[in-house]
């Protein structure tokens, strides 16, 4: 009888210690955290009827970034999956809705259709790329790499194919917000090449 009672007695104690181990973990777990990439601030003004037209994207990105987490690298191009620091959208939306944003501030002339809103609207450009990098590496240097090119739809040709390579360096590299706003920025350096390439297109 000593016996049993003396199994039940330690079951109830193993069960009882699993239990608060598990309400210990969860309790130390750090909150989830959600971030977003930001555009220029804006310059509202309104369209002009004889506005050129420009399709944005898409845009492709690599498979590793298909996900909710932020991502860095080390230096030995081991990838670090952050499963406390999310964005609070897709990367690949975000980063469409970024620069339809910042060509809509530099551009005055120019109504840009971001993907993935693409309509029926017939365009007069058409950018289009294929993302190879777009992290931060542990020293919080962020790196965007891809290949893009300017179609014009009246001659259907790339105006301007193009590999580019644009960096910043966040403000420090343990802070996920920092390199979101590091991200934003070289997203802002190629909308700045993009719209020089619109400028000399429409130019011509």
């Amino acid at each position: 009888m000593m016996v049993k009672q003396s199994s039940a007695s330690l079951a109830y104690l193993i069960i009882l210690l699993l239990l608060s181990a598990l309400v210990v973990g969860c309790a130390s777990s750090p909150p989830v955290r959600y971030y977003s990439l930001q555009p220029n601030e804006p310059v509202m003004e309104n369209d002009a009827e004889n506005s050129i037209i420009v399709r944005l994207g898409p845009l492709r990105i690599p498979e590793y970034l298909k996900r909710t987490q932020i991502v860095t690298r080390t230096d030995n191009a081991e990838v670090i999956i952050d499963d406390f620091s999310r964005w609070a959208e897709p990367l690949d939306q975000a980063m469409h809705s970024v620069i339809a944003s910042n060509l809509d501030s530099l551009l005055s002339n120019v109504i840009v259709v971001a993907y993935p809103h693409i309509t029926s609207i017939d365009f007069d450009y058409w950018i289009l790329g294929s993302v190879s990098r777009f992290d931060a590496d542990v020293n919080g240097k962020v790196t965007l790499i891809m290949q893009w090119g300017l179609m014009d739809s009246e001659r259907n040709t790339i105006l301007a194919p193009l590999r580019r390579r644009f960096e910043s360096q966040a403000a420090n590299s343990n802070d996920p917000g920092a390199i979101a706003t590091a991200m934003s920025d070289v997203l802002n350096q190629f909308s700045h090449e993009i719209a020089e390439q619109l400028d000399s297109a429409i130019d011509r």
